[in-house]
């Protein structure tokens, strides 16, 4: 039987992987490749994490410029009820900007919803207070319906939801 230069070479890599140092060897290449493969993942999973990570927290500390910014707008108004005009100011890098209204439509064009609309609606005792915060690219908008009470007392009607602001 003639040998030809195929059944040549598979007879001399099966010989290779019958020694048991070339088996030892190939062993050794998976699984070091299996391992590296195994960092790399991981790697890969870490910097996702801390990216998320970094997502959030940008997030969170949007929806605190935006109200402190509200806060600010409700101390204003306990001091002059009927303030309209506007107030910008920032907290660490991010800054903000109120506005004060008595229309409740300005509120449900920025998306707010019409709960309450028939309550609010022709009532001077009611403020709004709308503060949009940005912090780099980001922007977050939010605001609070305010009363003011026979005694003078000014309390929160309502905290709106906080929301991204395009």
């Amino acid at each position: 039987m003639a040998r030809t230069a195929r059944t040549m070479r598979i007879e001399k890599v099966a010989f290779l992987f019958n020694r048991a140092e070339g088996m030892a060897l190939a062993l050794v290449l998976v699984f070091t490749a299996l391992l590296m493969l195994l960092g790399v993942a991981v790697l890969g999973f870490a910097a996702n994490e801390k990216l998320i990570a970094g997502y959030h927290s940008s997030d969170i500390r949007l929806l605190y410029i935006v109200e402190g910014g509200l806060e600010t707008g409700l101390a204003v108004l306990r001091e002059d009820f009927y303030y309209t005009g506007e107030l910008t100011g920032s907290i660490e890098e991010g800054v903000f900007t109120i506005f004060f209204s008595d229309e409740y439509e300005h509120y449900k064009a920025e998306g707010h919803d019409e709960e309450g609309q028939e309550y609010y609606e022709g009532d001077d005792s009611v403020r709004f207070v709308r503060c949009a915060g940005t912090l780099g690219e980001h922007s977050k908008v939010g605001s609070i319906a305010l009363k003011k009470d026979e005694q003078g007392r000014v309390t929160v009607l309502r905290w709106y939801k906080i929301f991204p602001h395009h």
